[in-house]
């Protein structure tokens, strides 16, 4: 199926706001569709992103989920399927400033937390040429408004959706150690929980859904059945609604 006008109008609004949050999917769609006298049922949002990912996949774009590791809330964005090495940032930032962002990535990926401080961070000047704290500071903030990080209100930094999504495959590529995918919703995990006799690593949030009501938590690995120790909590059904 061809794409139409609305189509075009929901892909647009991807174009402009980068990574978007179940609730602003839902209303795109439905504004995408209502402009041109379109039905547009809850239902059929699946295949009107389908219809759009055929269309882009020649020219290696797709809208894909990505899960936010901080809060469990599902998100979606825009992502260049060709394109996933950091490198591809070099037009919006100088060689420095990439440097910079890979020692963030570094730091944050290889951490217990899958988090660095917001000095850990500033610290890493140190680790690049020519570079001072305060264009640090500086970049540190671009960074986050251009939704590569994330930061908390204790000024701890972690790798938003956006990061999760686009840099996926460097990640793996990079740092084979360090990433893994979680063993329950089998995406990208930085922040996680480990398992301490297997390499099980799951999100925080899915640890909550899975050991929800659970006397006896233990690992859902192959051939495990290691005690889990690590605190969960109630498993979240709104922030685990899937669109797509």
């Amino acid at each position: 199926m061809a794409m139409r006008d609305s189509h075009r109008m929901f892909l647009q609004g991807f174009m402009s706001h980068g990574i978007l949050i179940a609730r602003d999917v839902r209303k795109l769609y439905k504004t995408s569709c209502a402009r041109f006298n379109e039905p547009h049922p809850d239902e059929g949002l699946a295949e009107f992103v389908k219809v759009i990912n055929a269309a882009i996949k020649p020219i290696h774009l797709e809208i894909r989920k990505a899960i936010s590791e901080d809060t469990g809330s599902h998100c979606y964005g825009l992502v260049n399927t060709r394109e996933s090495e950091i490198t591809k940032l070099a037009s919006d930032y100088t060689v420095n400033e990439l440097e910079f962002f890979k020692k963030m990535i570094e730091a944050i990926v290889e951490s217990d937390t899958g988090t660095i401080s917001t000095i850990d961070s500033l610290n890493l000047v140190h680790q690049v040429d020519k570079m001072a704290k305060k264009e640090a500071e500086f970049l540190l903030k671009k960074l986050e408004r251009e939704n590569w990080l994330n930061k908390n209100a204790e000024g701890v930094y972690s790798l938003s959706p956006r990061s999760l999504l686009e840099l996926e495959q460097y990640l793996f590529d990079q740092y084979p150690e360090s990433t893994v995918q979680c063993n329950m919703c089998k995406r990208i995990c930085v922040q996680g929980q480990d398992c301490t006799e297997c390499p099980v690593k799951l999100h925080k949030h899915c640890a909550n859904t899975y050991f929800n009501k659970m006397e006896i938590k233990r690992c859902p690995g192959q051939n495990c059945n290691q005690c889990w120790i690590h605190e969960t909590g109630t498993s979240s059904k709104n922030k685990g609604v899937l669109l797509f």
